[in-house]
């Protein structure tokens, strides 16, 4: 069967990516290049890479990543412009007008470097708290800073869509300020295109409580038109998943990772994105996820899981069925 992008050759497949890999890795790079028509800059262009000094940028391993996707045919969504994790140890010390100028300069100089190339941002990630209140964040020192943040990037490229995003889509509190949120910054006129749903969850950890509230969240944000993105996916398997026998672990992992493609394609959700697609380079959230949690659609070997054909065969269902209709 085709790699992933050749069977929606139409529809955003993406991945996350990391650039230390991308530079040393053909392997890595032949995969990348062959299965997704969408990258997602894992690190590469956060506030605590980019800005590592005042008035100084360093956008070498983003710029590597740009010209890779341009060399074949993919499209890029920055990630992600303002978010409490990611913050320069030395602006955690500025007063607000000095951080609101720091942040405001760094959005403007990142995204009008990248102007044309980067299609689509995620500008601010992960404000609202699982009870739906204001997470606390060094960002709060800014007066409105979320609406200026969709301001300065959108003026800086104006033809870019410009997401939010946020996780754990179960958690009614918080998805249901979200939507509040996104739906007052849209009636005030904020250039804000679009939602991104990130789904970090083990297989038996509120996976199906999230899949099934995308649907319902994603026709919501639509009314509004704002456009839904299943944003960040990696399914690991914890313990006690992790006593099984691999190949019925792997099965109950790709079960999952198909029922999120079909429901982002019965939202119309409008891009599926991998957080990282080899376990050789995967992302665990600790301290549940480890090295034995192999979330990915690949192994470290770069050998196809249960996960990746099950994919496949979505893709292949879905789309062969349109293409000859």
């Amino acid at each position: 069967m085709p790699p992933l992008r050749q069977l929606a050759p139409h529809y955003l497949i993406g991945s996350a990516v990391r650039a230390q890999s991308l530079a040393t890795d053909p392997e890595y790079r032949h995969h990348l290049q062959a299965n997704f028509n969408l990258l997602v800059p894992e690190n590469s262009l956060k506030c605590q890479v980019v800005c590592q000094s005042p008035q100084q940028y360093n956008f070498a391993a983003a710029d590597s990543i740009i010209q890779f996707a341009q060399a074949n045919n993919q499209k890029v969504r920055g990630h992600t412009l303002c978010w409490h994790i990611s913050v320069a140890k030395w602006m955690k010390q500025l007063n607000a007008h000095d951080l609101e100028i720091t942040l405001r300069d760094y959005i403007q100089t990142t995204v009008g470097r990248y102007k044309g190339q980067c299609y689509a941002w995620d500008v601010v990630s992960e404000v609202i708290t699982d009870r739906g209140l204001p997470r606390p964040s060094v960002w709060k020192k800014i007066e409105a800073f979320i609406p200026k943040c969709f301001q300065w990037a959108h003026e800086a490229d104006p033809e870019a869509q410009l997401i939010y995003s946020d996780y754990r889509p179960h958690r009614i509190f918080r998805w249901n300020a979200i939507c509040k949120m996104v739906s007052e910054l849209k009636r005030a006129g904020i250039p804000i295109h679009g939602v991104g749903f990130q789904v970090h969850q083990e297989v038996f950890r509120n996976l199906g409580m999230s899949a099934l509230r995308i649907a319902p969240l994603a026709k919501q944000l639509q009314k509004q038109g704002i456009a839904a993105h299943v944003a960040e996916i990696s399914i690991p398997i914890y313990p006690p998943t992790q006593q099984l026998p691999q190949g019925a672990k792997y099965e109950l992992q790709a079960k999952a990772y198909s029922q999120l493609l079909e429901t982002a394609l019965d939202a119309g959700c409008e891009s599926f994105t991998v957080w990282g697609f080899s376990d050789r380079y995967a992302f665990y959230i600790p301290p549940r996820c480890d090295s034995r949690s192999t979330p990915c659609i690949m192994d470290a070997d770069y050998q196809p899981k249960p996960a990746y054909g099950a994919l496949q065969r979505v893709l292949q269902d879905r789309f062969s069925a349109v293409a000859s209709s």
